[in-house]
C-alpha cells in the first residue's frame, strides 16, 4: 500500500512546483502536464552532493522543498548562493554544453524536481518560449574563464533612468546601492555613466583629499580587464560600496560595444551593478538598458514630467523592446500645483507604479518633525524595494485554527522583540485577522489589548452567535464585522504598513482567491467565514468562504510571490495534540470530581448539575462542523509546511477552538514555541 501513496505524493510535489515556481507558473495546462510527465522527484539528505564541479551537464533541477547550497569548486567551504523553493539550477551547463563550474549540495533534507537532459530537450522543443525565458539566466549567471575561480553565481544589473533631470534619480540610485550592500552583504558596484562622470560622487560628497580629479574610465578603452577596472574603482569605506565613474562622450557603435563588454566584465565581479544613467537617451544608454535585468524609471508626480516619462516609456518599448516585467516606475512624490496623486499618475503613465517615495529633501518641509517622518518613510519603502531586489525577503505565513490562532500574537511578540525582519505577511482564516491587524500598524501589545476585550465566555459567545435563519449559515457575522470596523476602519490593502495577502476559498469555482487590494474588512470577513457557521462573502457573484479550507497554512502564496525565506506558523491541532488534549481534559475532569466529593454533598450535586448542563450544549453542531474542517485542514497543513524553512507549531493544552477567552495562555504558548525556533530563524536570516 505504501508504493501507490508514495507515487501519489510525488505527483502532488510535481503539481505544486509546476504551479508555483516562477519559471513554470505562466505555462498553459498542456505545457505544465508535459513537464510533469517528463520529470521526476528526487530526495536528498542534508549534505548530499547533487552534482560536483566538472561533472557533465545531466539535468535541469528545481527546488521543491528544503534548500540547496551552491559552493565554489576551488574553495569548498565558500558558499556562493542558497537556493530555495522555486529556484532552478544546472541550467547553464545544459544550455551551453559545458561541465558544471560549481558544486550543488543539499543544505538540508530536500526534494528536487529533476528533468533529465534528453527530456529537457524534448520539453524545449515543445515549449520554445520557455527556452527564451531560461536563456535570460545566462545574463545573470555569468561564468568566469576556466582559469579563474567562480566567485559570483548570479549577478543582476539594475539601471536607473529618467526622462528629465533634477527629480532625484541619482539620489535614488545612491540610496538603492547603499541599501543593497547593507541588506544583502554582497558585492555591489554603483556605476556612474554621465558626461562629467561625477554625479554619483557629488551626491555622496566624495572627493580626494588633495582635490585632484577622481579616477574615470572612458568608453574608448579597447578592452577592460580586471586590473584596469580595479585601478579606477573608488571604495566608500563606511558603506563598503564600490563606485566606478564612466565618462559618456560619444554614441557610435564602438563605444556601445565597449560598454557592453564593460557591463559583462562587471557582472562577473559583482552580485549587483547599479547603473545611474544620464537623462539623455542615445544608443549607449539603450545598450545599458538592454543588458539590464531591472530598469527603474524615476520621475516625480508633476504633470509635465509625467507626460515626458510616458513618451520615454513608449520610446523604450519601441526601440529596445523592453519587457514589461523589467520596467518598474518609481515616483518621487511631492506636493504642489499640477502634481497628481499616485493613482492619477499611474493612469497618466498607463503603467502601475512600483513605488512612491516622499521627497523629504525638498525645501518645502521646514518642520523638522515632518521632515523626519518623510525621511523615515523613504527609508522604509526603499528597504522594501532593496530586499525584494536582493531576494532576501522573509515571509510570514499565519494559519487558521479559530481560537488556537491567537497564538500568532505570541509569535509576533517574539519576532518584534528580536527585530526579525518580516517583509510580507499572508494569512488564512484566523491568521488573516491577526495578519490584517498587524499589517495596519498594531504591534503585539496593542493586538493583545484589542483581543482582551473578549476575555470571558459570555463576551465571546455574544460576538460569535448572532443567530439568523439558517439558509447559508447559522450566524450573521454582523457583530464580528462591527468589531473589525472598530479596529481596521475603512483601511484598504494600500494602507497596510507591509505587503499583505489574505487567502479565501472560492466555493463557486472550487479555487483559491487571494485578496491583495480593496477593503481589509471584507477580505478578513471572507477568510474567516467558516462554512455553516458564518455566511459566505460575495465577490463578483462568487461565494467566498474560510481560506483555511483551501490553504490552511498559506505558504504556497508566499512561494508564488517569489519569497525565498519562509516562516510558517501552524496553529491547527495535530492528531497527537488532540489525543494529549483529550487525556488532559479527562484528568482535569477526574480532579474536579474528587474536589467536589471532598467538599460534601451539596458541592457534589452542584458539580453534577454543571456537568449535565455542559453536556446539554457540548458537543454541538458547531463543534462537529469546526472539528471536521480542522481535521481535514491539519492533514493538508502537514504537507504544506514542508515548503517552509521554519515551522512554528504552538498548541496550548486544555484549550478548544471556541475558547477565544483563553487569550493569555494561547499567546504565551506562541511565545514559547517561537523562542524555541529562534536559532533556526536566525540561521535562515544569515543565508
Amino acid at each position: 500500500m505504501n508504493l501507490p501513496f508514495g507515487i501519489f505524493k510525488k505527483d502532488l510535489d510535481k503539481s505544486f512546483i509546476v504551479d508555483y515556481a516562477p519559471i513554470f507558473s505562466n505555462l498553459n495546462l498542456f505545457e505544465k502536464n508535459l513537464i510533469i510527465e517528463r520529470s521526476k522527484v528526487v530526495e536528498y539528505k542534508k549534505d548530499d552532493l547533487i552534482y560536483k564541479e566538472f561533472d557533465p551537464p545531466d539535468a535541469f533541477y528545481c527546488v521543491i522543498t528544503g534548500r540547496v547550497r551552491i559552493v565554489s569548486g576551488k574553495r569548498k567551504n565558500e558558499t556562493l548562493e542558497y537556493l530555495h523553493c522555486g529556484n532552478y539550477f544546472g541550467i547553464i551547463s545544459l544550455l551551453t554544453g559545458d561541465s558544471h563550474s560549481v558544486n550543488a549540495i543539499a543544505a538540508n533534507d530536500s526534494k528536487i524536481l529533476k528533468i533529465e537532459k534528453d527530456d529537457f530537450q524534448i520539453i524545449l522543443s515543445h515549449i520554445p518560449h520557455l527556452a527564451i525565458d531560461l536563456s535570460k539566466t545566462l545574463s545573470r549567471r555569468l561564468r568566469k574563464k576556466d582559469t579563474e575561480e567562480k566567485r559570483i553565481f548570479e549577478s543582476n544589473i539594475i539601471s536607473i533612468f529618467s526622462a528629465v533631470r533634477g527629480i532625484g534619480r541619482t539620489r535614488y540610485a545612491v540610496n538603492l546601492a547603499l541599501n543593497l550592500k547593507k541588506e544583502t552583504e554582497r558585492n555591489v558596484l554603483l556605476l556612474d555613466i554621465s558626461k562629467k562622470a561625477n554625479e554619483v560622487c557629488r551626491a555622496m560628497d566624495i572627493s580626494k583629499a588633495d582635490n585632484s580629479d577622481l579616477p574615470v574610465i572612458k568608453l574608448d578603452t579597447p578592452f577592460f580587464t580586471s586590473k584596469v577596472i580595479q585601478s579606477a574603482i573608488i571604495k566608500d569605506e563606511p558603506s563598503g560600496l564600490d563606485i566606478l565613474n564612466v565618462a559618456h562622450e560619444h554614441t557610435d557603435g564602438r563605444y556601445t560595444a565597449n560598454l557592453s563588454a564593460l557591463l559583462t566584465q562587471l557582472a562577473g565581479e559583482y552580485h549587483y551593478v547599479v547603473v545611474d544613467l544620464l537623462a539623455e537617451p542615445d544608443e549607449v544608454v539603450y545598450q545599458a538598458l538592454r543588458q539590464s535585468d531591472i530598469v527603474n524609471i524615476v520621475t516625480d508626480n508633476h504633470i509635465e514630467n509625467l507626460a515626458k516619462t510616458k513618451v520615454l516609456i513608449d520610446d523604450l518599448r519601441t526601440k529596445i523592446n523592453l519587457p514589461q516585467d523589467k520596467l518598474k516606475i518609481v515616483i518621487n512624490e511631492k506636493n504642489g500645483q499640477d502634481c497628481l496623486s499616485v493613482k492619477e499618475a499611474s493612469g497618466a503613465l498607463g503603467n502601475k507604479i512600483y513605488a512612491a517615495l516622499p521627497m523629504f529633501w525638498s525645501d518645502s518641509h521646514e518642520d523638522k518633525a515632518a521632515r523626519q517622518r518623510l525621511e523615515d518613510e523613504y527609508k522604509k519603502i526603499l528597504r522594501r524595494i532593496v530586499r525584494e531586489i536582493g531576494d532576501v525577503r522573509v515571509g510570514l505565513a499565519l494559519s487558521g485554527g479559530a481560537a488556537f490562532g491567537l497564538a500568532h500574537v505570541g509569535v509576533i511578540k517574539v519576532l518584534e522583540r528580536e527585530n526579525i525582519p518580516i517583509d510580507v505577511v499572508v494569512g488564512s482564516s484566523m491568521g488573516a485577522l491577526i495578519a490584517a491587524f498587524w499589517a495596519v500598524g498594531l504591534n503585539s501589545s496593542e493586538l493583545e489589548k484589542v483581543l482582551m476585550e473578549f476575555n470571558s465566555p459570555r463576551k465571546v459567545f455574544h460576538l460569535l452567535l448572532d443567530f439568523c435563519f439558517p439558509k447559508l449559515s447559522f450566524a450573521k457575522g454582523k457583530r464580528i464585522k462591527k468589531f473589525l470596523h472598530k479596529v481596521i476602519g475603512k483601511k484598504t490593502f494600500q494602507d497596510s504598513h507591509l505587503p499583505l495577502r489574505i487567502v479565501a476559498c472560492n466555493i463557486s469555482k472550487r479555487s483559491k482567491f487571494i485578496f491583495d487590494s480593496g477593503s481589509l474588512v471584507d477580505a478578513v470577513m471572507a477568510s474567516i467565514a467558516i462554512p455553516g457557521l458564518f455566511a459566505p462573502v460575495k465577490v463578483n457573484g462568487d461565494l467566498l468562504v474560510d481560506g483555511g479550507i483551501i490553504e490552511p497554512v498559506p505558504i504556497a502564496t508566499l512561494v508564488k510571490m517569489g519569497i525565498k525565506k519562509i516562516i510558517a506558523v501552524d496553529t491547527l491541532p495535530r492528531p497527537e495534540h488532540i489525543l494529549q488534549n483529550y487525556e488532559f481534559n479527562q484528568k482535569q475532569l477526574e480532579a474536579s470530581m474528587k474536589q467536589a466529593k471532598a467538599k460534601g454533598f451539596f458541592a457534589k450535586i452542584a458539580y453534577r448539575l454543571k456537568v449535565r448542563m455542559k453536556n446539554t450544549f457540548f458537543p454541538n453542531i458547531f463543534d462537529v462542523i469546526v472539528n471536521s474542517i480542522q481535521t481535514l485542514e491539519s492533514a493538508v497543513s502537514e504537507s504544506n509546511c514542508q515548503m517552509a524553512d521554519v515551522v512554528i507549531r504552538p498548541f496550548a493544552l486544555g484549550t478548544d477552538w471556541f475558547e477565544f477567552y483563553k487569550i493569555e495562555a494561547l499567546i504565551e504558548k506562541g511565545e514559547e514555541e517561537t523562542n524555541r525556533a529562534l536559532p533556526d530563524i536566525k540561521n535562515l536570516l544569515k543565508e
